[in-house]
């Protein structure tokens, strides 16, 4: 998955650049700018920095993270604000700690093995003090506009073939629980979970409980 998107990283932000789901995008954006304004953020899987650069502009810090190198030295690069710091995290090995007040993660829970969801939401729940807010978003999957998907196993996950533009061929763990499925996982470990869908985006939301 690392190797996938390190080498995804040229070309990964033209995604956001899909005429059809801009209204989407933009309303994803405003919704996320608003839960993170005046927090102490701490990034999981910060990919290329776009979605850094956007909260940058209404949090009062923001560290963020990834567990590739390549991506936080480019993601780093592309801000221009002095509220951003970034480093390496693994996303399942978060430290203790009480530096932050909200944490987010975005595009990546799709990417968690389903047996895997509830120690990846336990991890955060562990590594941060109660009251912290948890933002979680990412795709939907849209029949004809999303990746197809390729296989789907047993433990409930489901696959996707990327092509990149060097001729490469992946396969791609890629999930998309409904809404259901994250008011469960979420409200395990937050109250006031709320889930937001749009045609192409979801975004979920809650506040660790004590």
């Amino acid at each position: 998955m690392l190797e996938y998107y390190e080498q995804r990283q040229e070309e990964y932000e033209a995604i956001y650049a899909k005429p059809e789901r801009q209204a989407d995008l933009a309303e994803l954006e405003s919704n996320l700018v608003r839960l993170v304004a005046g927090c102490r953020v701490l990034e999981l899987a910060c990919g290329t920095g776009y979605w850094t650069r956007r909260m940058a502009r209404a949090a009062a810090s923001i560290h963020a993270t990834d567990a590739s190198e390549t991506l936080i030295a480019g993601a780093l690069a592309s801000c221009t604000t002095p509220n951003v710091t970034a480093g390496a995290l693994d996303a399942y090995a978060i430290p203790r700690s009480s530096g932050y007040n909200c944490v987010v993660a975005g595009f990546f829970l799709s990417h968690v093995p389903v047996n895997d969801r509830r120690r990846f939401l336990a991890g955060i729940a562990q590594a941060f003090l109660p009251g912290t807010r948890v933002v979680l978003f990412d795709n939907r999957y849209v029949e004809g506009n999303s990746s197809p998907i390729s296989r789907r196993a047993g433990s409930g996950d489901s696959f996707q073939i990327r092509v990149l533009s060097n001729g490469s061929t992946h396969e791609i763990l890629k999930n998309f629980p409904g809404t259901q499925e994250l008011r469960d996982a979420l409200g395990e470990f937050c109250r006031g979970v709320a889930v937001k869908e749009s045609q192409y985006f979801w975004l979920a939301s809650g506040v660790l409980d004590g």
